[in-house]
């Protein structure tokens, strides 16, 4: 993915206010979840995490078994990298061997509805066992994704657990300048013109001048910004 910055002091005003709600965040509350995709904005916050020596933040990452395959890897590195432990779910593989005897393989092509099944069963239903032990979610989700009611904190009523978005307001240029400026590993992937990254048969690669989701289910038509799994709704 083609990156765009330049240096500018309102970027660091936006660090220290992010430096400010991770120290707020770890004073307030004690049984905190970090989900993460290990997409670019994830790794921003691994960094961040790491140097302030936070290690003891339970972080889950989900495969849903459509994973790009480099990402099994990158887990190790990163979990290396930054002396963290991240923790790998499944999905039901009874949920998901009944969905393709019923719809087949790759149904989830033929109409939102069967594709939101196959988010449901791949992602949501062993998300929604995993956050029911916490009381707050940390996500890397930032504002040009659907809208909260609350900005950085967002109820999810359905889960009853608080949602907690770091990045909301950062723009993912921000994100890229200070990746760029500190070396910040991330997943070699974004380098081949993919920029949101999600299950491999559901994510192609975009040019730059499109929205930074229209990669994702990109054989929908609605807007591209409001294209959701329902994990983050």
């Amino acid at each position: 993915m083609k990156k765009y910055f330049s240096d500018f002091n309102p970027f660091f005003l936006k660090l220290l206010n992010f430096n400010f709600r991770i120290e707020y965040i770890i004073l307030n509350f004690k049984n905190i979840t970090f989900s993460n995709s290990l997409n670019f904005e994830d790794l921003f916050i691994f960094y961040f995490f790491y140097l302030k020596k936070i290690f003891n933040i339970n972080i889950f990452f989900l495969n849903t078994g459509k994973i790009f395959l480099n990402f099994i890897n990158f887990i190790n590195k990163i979990n290396k990298k930054y002396n963290l432990k991240i923790n790998t779910f499944f999905p039901n593989l009874f949920l998901i061997n009944k969905y393709v005897k019923k719809y087949n393989l790759n149904s989830f092509y033929n109409n939102i509805i069967l594709r939101k099944i196959c988010c449901l069963i791949r992602k949501i239903e062993i998300y929604n066992k995993i956050t029911f032990n916490f009381d707050i979610v940390i996500t890397g989700q930032r504002s040009n994704r659907v809208g909260f009611d609350y900005l950085n904190f967002n109820f999810d009523k359905p889960r009853k657990i608080i949602k907690y978005n770091l990045l909301y307001f950062w723009d993912y240029k921000d994100i890229f300048y200070f990746i760029e400026k500190f070396n910040i590993k991330i997943n070699y992937i974004y380098n081949y013109g993919y920029s949101s990254v999600g299950c491999e048969p559901c994510t192609k690669k975009i040019f730059s001048e499109k929205h930074i989701r229209s990669g994702r289910w990109w054989w929908e038509s609605f807007n591209n910004s409001k294209k959701e799994c329902g994990l983050h709704l």
